[in-house]
């Protein structure tokens, strides 16, 4: 996979989206987490303390694209490792928000 990264643009969203009072908030193990479904249920938006990142979804039948989890918004690289936690967190916290088992496709 190649390198991608987020626009000006785009990083602004992320930024606002942190303070966005619509996302869902959870505390656990010491980390602050965001999540938000956004436009047409086709993207969501995660955050871990003070990064973040958007991913593709299928929010109409609660599936996620794990190689969209590509990077941070500060354009850091995710790893595969990485990307698995993160796809953990994101399965739990989505449960928790919006009442569907997300799965992988």
């Amino acid at each position: 996979m190649g390198k991608r990264t987020y626009s000006k643009a785009t990083k602004e969203t992320l930024n606002d989206l942190k303070s966005d009072s619509r996302a869902y908030r959870y505390e656990e193990d010491g980390n602050k987490y965001g999540l938000l479904i956004l436009y047409r249920g086709e993207t969501l938006f995660y955050q871990e303390n003070d990064r973040a990142l958007l991913c593709g979804i299928a929010a109409r039948f609660a599936f996620i694209n794990p190689e969209t989890i590509a990077h941070w918004d500060d354009n850091t690289v995710i790893n595969t490792e990485e990307r698995a936690t993160i796809l953990e967190k994101i399965i739990t916290l989505y449960k928790k928000a919006y009442k569907d088992d997300l799965q992988v496709f």
